[in-house]
């Protein structure tokens, strides 16, 4: 009887402490869900620039610093207000931060991966100067730090002359619609729009190549060009060139004297698959046909030395004799023409003899060649004509028209089509083109050269679409 006594008060004590277990669960679990429910985040401030006001403006700062060579010591209490425009949120601009108020754009360079994360589009800030640096890099001014890699500001210096006010709003950061016809040096670092322009390479080549920052080119339908610098790093890098044309949104910049776009994503590229500007639309029966093209190939030419066109081998054409009696002629590449092309080099005779040029199939149509041809015009006050190359076809010198080009009137790489009619048709056709060292007084580039059937209306000498 005892036992069974002991046996059941053993079982009640057991239940019991399940019982207590339970119950403590459970208290536990409603105070910890209490405390979930009375739990909340801490609330996030706006940010708000309590200062000094700004007492400089982006364009005087630049031209108190103008005749600067050094990195120079910024020792008044100068205070811009300016808004962020671009930064590194592709990896397309590295390091660097572009700023703007209504007076132009600036470069700062910041010692600092993913700084967009801090500083995105749109944010309004208060940049204290005393004590950075003003720095010249590519004959441009930019804010910095001396005596660091690359003169770039450390990013606890740079936190400590830095001042966000309010929350970033992207509509502040406004581009300005330009022509590529009219770039000054006030737009430089500027965020800008051009409209109605187009890669000559779109869909052929991606925005880089793998192993290295890549210029490619954007035209207009008037033909002036501008170099689209492309970092290896970028997101968008193995992205093809955007085919037709469209608008492009970018930070305008300048090294030297080459003009420069930095896309910031590949959003910038926008509304593309129109139609090329310039172009006018084929209407039926135009058909043009082809007897011969030559492009002299693709592949970017990297040698120090040039090569001669005997010793060139990316012809389009393998069945057709090219030649330079003169041995000046070269084939190159540029930042500004990132595709072969032939360089008659100033104040030299220069040739390029094509022979076995078979244009006998068109012998019931008319005839017409063209080339485009562009000038070296980078010197101020420069200016030449462009009959200084002289076109003799089958032993016939043809006549090329008058065409003055110059520096002043933006006509530097500026690139022209050139028209001439009358071309016969025979199976070994020869022809030759020679830049005159008297009148070539600057260098000329000669590309794309082709004999179609001629158009009804032909313009001998126009700028390229």
């Amino acid at each position: 009887m005892n036992r069974i006594t002991n046996n059941a008060f053993n079982t009640n004590n057991k239940d019991m402490k399940i019982y207590s277990y339970l119950l403590g669960i459970l208290l536990m679990a409603g105070v910890l869900l209490s405390c979930e429910r009375d739990y909340q985040a801490p609330p996030l401030t706006e940010p708000e620039y309590t200062g000094a006001e700004a007492n400089m403006t982006i364009a005087k700062l630049k031209s108190l610093y103008a005749t600067i060579s050094d990195p120079t010591l910024i020792d008044v209490d100068y205070i811009i207000k300016a808004t962020v425009t671009a930064n590194d949120i592709s990896g397309n601009i590295y390091k660097q931060l572009y700023i703007q108020d209504e007076t132009g754009g600036i470069n700062i360079g910041v010692d600092q991966n993913s700084i967009y994360t801090d500083f995105r589009v749109g944010q309004e800030i208060y940049l204290h100067l005393k004590g950075l640096y003003m720095i010249v890099y590519g004959e441009q001014l930019q804010i910095g730090y001396a005596a660091t890699n690359a003169n770039r500001i450390p990013w606890e210096v740079f936190n400590y002359y830095i001042f966000k006010n309010k929350w970033p709003l992207e509509e502040n950061a406004k581009p300005k619609t330009i022509k590529l016809s009219e770039l000054n040096d006030d737009m430089v670092n500027t965020l800008v729009k051009l409209e109605n322009v187009y890669f000559p390479d779109g869909g052929k080549l991606p925005f880089s190549d793998t192993d290295a920052t890549t210029n490619r080119t954007l035209k207009d339908g008037d033909g002036n060009s501008i170099i689209v610098r492309n970092s290896n790093y970028a997101d968008f890098a193995n992205n093809l060139l955007p085919e037709g044309g469209g608008t492009i949104v970018a930070v305008l910049s300048k090294f030297r004297a080459d003009w420069q776009l930095y896309l910031r994503t590949a959003d910038d590229c926008q509304n593309f698959g129109q139609p090329i500007p310039g172009e006018t639309p084929t209407e039926p029966g135009e058909e043009v046909t082809v007897y011969y093209k030559e492009s002299f190939g693709t592949k970017e030419i990297t040698e120090s030395v040039k090569p001669k066109i005997a010793e060139y081998t990316e012809f389009d054409n393998k069945d057709i004799e090219y030649s330079d009696a003169s041995g000046v002629t070269d084939v190159r590449t540029t930042k500004t023409f990132n595709t072969p092309h032939l360089w008659f080099p100033a104040k030299k005779d220069a040739y390029l003899t094509i022979k076995k040029v078979d244009t006998s199939a068109g012998a019931n149509e008319k005839l017409a060649l063209q080339y485009e041809l562009t000038a070296n015009l980078f010197d101020a006050g420069s200016e030449m004509n462009l009959n200084a190359m002289t076109v003799i076809v089958d032993g016939k010198e043809m006549p090329v028209p008058d065409q003055t080009v110059s520096n002043a009137n933006n006509d530097n790489n500026k690139v022209y089509t050139v028209t001439l009619t009358d071309i016969p048709a025979k199976k070994d056709l020869t022809i030759q083109f020679q830049a005159k060292a008297s009148l070539n007084t600057f260098g000329l580039r000669l590309d794309n050269i082709a004999i179609t059937t001629a158009p009804e209306e032909v313009i001998v000498i126009k700028p390229k679409n």
